[in-house]
């Protein structure tokens, strides 16, 4: 290796840093870059005064500058004996043997979170991502140096043709062009940032960048003294704790900045709290010493007699800033190793001999133990858990961690994990609700003066000074404004508020986008700042999706543009859409028989796979990635404003016939020739209306998110219908992930169903699967979610079942059962049974005729489909029980009148025909046929005249026969009580008739009348027998 002169201002840019505890960017270009770090490092160790750590990025496989721990140990005996000179030829591996260096692949930086290192070195930058690069840039201490190998390149203009190892996943069959937009946008990005130098292979300041070619000037004293003032608040705080009881002077000694003692001091009120349930939540930037403060606070928590103490992360690797603290608290408490306390580190070659527990025995037993995120339920006899690096741990394992004891919450806000807002947004706010009638406090950074008003209330805690590095670090600056981080800070405000019907949809171009100019990184952060403060799931590398993915464009809702407005108008909204599909049968069948599922096409692969049909490949659909509405506006029409015209634009309805339109095909001006990289300047607007833009021809418009009640609702408003929900919830978010279709309006006027026959068949074959799948992967849904679901296929036609059907899932005895039930003669566990068929039935639209509320539907739901308990579903429902009842009982009404009514008309079918007189005409008048009625009556009359006379000459007259006594009679009878018989002395007869002729009347049927000849009746017998025929 030859000797070199390095630049003089590589020198004072490091000695500036390290007074100001900021970071350097060098970009080292030429085939000898790699052994220009040996010399960065002597830099960076003579201003520092000590030997910084190494952090080595490198891809898997690439060739790194290792050597093994025999070589070095043979070179280290090689020096000591004194047979190897310090040469030019092993200078470097002497720097390896006397540096600490730490390679790590670059698909495994997640294992250096919470790591601090004095320098970074990343090669292989092909392999590089925006998450990657937040990841090992964060690690890096205030007066190190982040460098960039660049060993196959002598310009920076090379990187703009660069394909990145990302870029396979960006590409897709209809889309295999990427344009690396990205990539130009960072190198552009490199002389944003007032640190970074661009260097050859010998040291030499390279002119390509125009900002980072003047001379660098030492230190200003005004600087200096600005970090002096911040020093001065610490030290006063410290100094005014001098007197306080132990272990308040001890451990806020060990905070390097005022929020870090604030932070700590708020987790040591917690800790010492009646009752010990507190819930404390530490969010801030990277580098803001939250790790640092949770193991100060641990070690407070020792002191204060906490016998259980856990703490989980992603990794044990994480926490080695987080026990390297506790140990701290401890020297500064007066703890010694082995006489008070033992460290014991883990034996998996994974975690890299990580610390996973400490046991404490000065006074009693104590226990600090390290748990995997997924084992919550080993925290029966916790006391105080701590979560370092929340956001990185999936969201329900988060939710089930929390338990009843105290619980610390560390995470980075607008950093590099990708699920870092899922925690501010989703979970931090359901904390915030439970906790607001309590008494919640908000604690930020300036004030952290509180009371605790009820047994559990959550404290939030904001770290804004920077611990690892100085503030106002240039890289850190640089970092946020190339990657959009600051945009979750804070949202941009607006005043206008215009009616969603006057507003327009625009396009965006990309390529003005993403070009470097500063009007067009203002419109970039405004964007990024909605898409960002509107989602929870959030990463760096979504700006390179932006950027560099053919496939993806972006739309803006603007409100209307005034006449002499000299800047653009605020967004309201943000839509991302993604094209899919495209591709033939045949590839599709070979990448099927093959078991290989390629990048993209999520939703035309999901639906070909589920319903095994590949030909659904070639339809193009436009999917809907991401809309996002502003914060103070969402829930006004925004959104669903900005849905309906992308629907419309992609139907055809804003092509015009009289402006020109875009083809897609610009022209860039841009001077290639020139040494200098600069913005090129592109002969496109920055927006385009959608009447100036042909639109891409698509069959359908598709959606994939987290299946969520409003998320649904929102998109059944706008036409959309679920074909497709996964029965695996999301690890991150705990929801279904669901992918709803809208088709396209035919231009012909034809209909869509028509057109596209597929979308009603799997629109049946979806409500049937997932009707049959509430029972099991969907148990957990909410009813109304899941009713949400069935009727949003409710234009599915269905004919009304027949008995024959029926009969067989519900029979003549069972709809017995349902009538006494029906008409409470029953309790309801008598058709429990039944309900899983019916509510299947019913909802499957057998039962056409039968219409059921909300409340009743989310009941039939609930209990028969997903087979819950009334007391579950009472409680989703947010209704009372009674109340539930009730409804339940009339929806089964209904059905069972429904059900009762095709029983009897099929059995009405069995039945034989009933036989109905003829009527014959008759031939006679209607006057006669009055006369002859009036003879027959007349007829009729004589008869009974005749025959009533007939009776009164055999019986006489029967009023003879009337018991005759006055009312006393009747009263002295009757005084006695009713008996068998009751007698009574008639007193009243006939004025004709005497006693003895009354006596003899009464006497006479018992006598028989004698004849002459003395035979009695005989003779009158046998008279009659011969005058009527004996009859036998």
């Amino acid at each position: 290796m030859e000797k070199v002169t390095a630049d003089g201002r590589i020198k004072t840019l490091i000695e500036n840093n390290v007074k100001l505890g900021h970071r350097a960017l060098l970009t080292i270009l030429g085939e000898n870059a790699r052994d220009q770090v040996m010399i960065i490092h002597h830099l960076v160790s003579k201003a520092s005064g000590e030997r910084p750590s190494v952090l080595w990025c490198h891809k898997k496989d690439s060739d790194v500058p290792r050597q093994s721990r025999k070589q070095l140990k043979k070179l280290e005996q090689r020096l000591k004996s004194g047979k190897c000179d310090i040469s030019q030829e092993n200078a470097f591996h002497i720097f390896l043997l006397s540096t600490s260096v730490r390679y790590c692949s670059l698909s495994d930086t997640q294992r250096v979170l919470g790591n601090t290192y004095g320098m970074c070195v990343i090669q292989d930058i092909e392999g590089l991502t925006p998450n990657t690069l937040c990841r090992v840039v964060e690690t890096v201490s205030g007066g190190g140096v982040v460098i960039f190998l660049l060993p196959g390149m002598q310009s920076l203009r090379q990187l703009f043709s660069l394909t990145m190892d990302s870029h396979s996943r960006l590409k897709t069959y209809s889309h295999p062009k990427v344009t690396p937009l990205f990539n130009e946008r960072f190198v552009l990005s490199l002389g944003w940032c007032r640190s970074c130098l661009i260097l050859d292979d010998k040291l030499q300041l390279m002119s390509e960048l125009p900002s980072l070619v003047g001379p660098v000037k030492s230190l200003a004293k005004s600087k200096l003294q600005e970090m002096e003032s911040l020093q001065e608040q610490l030290q006063d705080l410290q100094k005014s704790l001098e007197d306080a009881d132990k272990p308040l002077p001890q451990l806020v000694g060990c905070c390097k900045t005022l929020d870090q003692a604030r932070a700590l001091l708020k987790m040591i009120d917690v800790i010492t709290e009646k009752g010990g349930r507190g819930l404390l939540s530490v969010t801030a930037g990277r580098g803001r010493g939250k790790s640092a403060a949770l193991g100060l606070s641990v070690a407070a928590a020792v002191h204060f007699g906490l016998n259980n103490i856990f703490v989980t992360s992603p990794s044990p690797e994480n926490l080695n800033t987080f026990f390297e603290f506790i140990f701290k608290g401890f020297d500064a408490l007066g703890y010694e190793e082995q006489n008070d306390y033992e460290i014991i580190q883990s034996t998996n070659e994974e975690f890299n001999e990580a610390v996973v527990r400490v046991n404490i025995f000065r006074e009693f037993r104590q226990t600090i133990q390290y748990v995997d995120p997924v084992d919550a339920n080993k925290l029966g006899q916790c006391e105080l858990l701590v979560i370092d690096e929340a956001a990185a741990i999936p969201l329900p394992q988060v939710k089930a961690l929390i338990g009843n004891y105290s619980v610390f919450m560390a995470s980075t806000i607008n950093g590099y994990e990708g699920t870092g807002r899922s925690l501010s947004l989703k979970l931090l706010q359901q904390l915030r609700q439970q906790s607001s009638s309590a008494g919640a406090t908000v604690v930020k950074s300036v004030d952290i003066s509180s009371e605790m008003t009820s047994s559990r209330t959550l404290y939030e805690v904001t770290l804004e000074e920077s611990i690892r590095y100085g503030s106002g670090d240039s890289v850190e600056r640089w970092m946020h404004q190339l990657l959009c981080l600051d945009a979750t800070s804070e949202v941009f405000q607006t005043s206008t508020c215009p009616p969603p019907q006057t507003c327009q949809l625009y396009y965006v171009n990309r390529d003005v986008l993403f070009s470097g100019h500063k009007e067009s990184e203002d419109f970039l952060h405004q964007m990024m700042s909605l898409l960002v403060s509107s989602h929870y799931r959030n990463s760096p590398d979504d700006l390179q999706v932006l950027c560099d993915a053919p496939a993806h464009h972006l739309f803006v809702l603007l409100p209307p543009v005034v006449s002499g407005m000299t800047s653009l108008p605020p967004v309201l909204a943000v839509v991302q859409v993604c094209l899919e599909g495209g591709i033939p049968k045949s590839v599709s069948d070979g990448n099927k028989s093959r078991g290989e599922r390629p990048s993209g096409d999520l939703v035309p692969w999901a639906l070909a796979l589920q319903y095994l049909d590949t030909s659904l490949t070639e339809q193009v659909s436009a999917r809907v990635v991401r809309v996002a509405a502003h914060p103070d506006y969402q829930g006004m029409g925004y959104g669903s404003c900005a849905i309906n015209l992308l629907s419309d634009y992609y139907s055809g309805k804003h092509i015009s016939l009289e402006d020109k339109q875009d083809t897609g095909v610009g022209t860039d001006e841009e001077d290639k020739d020139s040494d200098t990289i600069v913005p090129h300047k592109s002969g496109k607007p920055l927006l385009s209306k959608l009447s100036e833009r042909v639109p891409e021809s698509i069959d359908y418009l598709s959606v994939s998110y987290g299946l969520t009640l409003p998320l649904l609702k929102f998109w059944c408003r706008a036409g959309y219908i679920p074909l497709y929900i996964s029965q695996v919830a999301n690890k991150v978010t705990g929801e279904h992930s669901c992918m709803m279709v809208k088709l396209m309006d035919s231009s012909d006027g034809e209909s869509p169903l028509a057109k596209n026959e597929w979308v009603k068949n799997a629109s049946q074959e979806f409500i049937r699967r997932f009707i049959s799948l509430l029972g099991g992967p969907f148990s957990n849904l909410p009813s109304l979610l899941a009713l949400k679901v069935i009727q949003s296929h409710s234009a599915m036609e269905e004919k009304e079942i027949r008995w024959k059907e029926l009969k067989s899932m519900v029979s003549g005895h069972d709809l017995q059962r349902l009538e006494k039930y029906s008409n409470n003669l029953a309790d309801r566990y008598l058709v429990t049974d039944l309900l899983p068929n019916i509510a299947t039935l019913f909802f499957l639209n057998k039962f056409p005729s039968v219409h059921l509320s909300p409340v009743q539907s989310g009941l039939l739901v609930g209990l028969g489909l997903q087979t819950k308990t009334m007391d579950h579903v009472v409680s989703m429902l947010d209704i009372t029980l009674e109340s539930a009842l009730g409804q339940f009982n009339r929806a089964i009404r209904r059905l069972l009148k429904t059900m009762t009514n095709i029983q009897e008309s099929s059995l009405a079918q069995h039945l034989p025909a009933p036989v109905l007189p003829e009527f014959v005409p008759v031939d006679i008048t209607l006057d006669q046929d009055l006369n002859q009625a009036a003879e027959d009556f007349e007829r009729d009359q004589k008869k009974k005249e005749k025959l009533q006379e007939i009776n009164s000459l055999i019986m006489g007259d029967v009023r003879k026969y009337k018991i005759q006594g006055d009312d006393k009679a009747w009263e002295s009878v009757l005084e006695g009580g009713a008996g068998a018989s009751v007698t009574i002395k008639s007193t009243k007869r006939t004025s004709k008739m005497t006693e003895k002729e009354l006596e003899n009347m009464l006497e006479a049927p018992t006598k028989k009348k004698k004849t002459k000849d003395g035979q009695g009746g005989k003779q009158v017998k046998d008279k009659k027998n011969k005058k009527f025929g004996k009859k036998r």
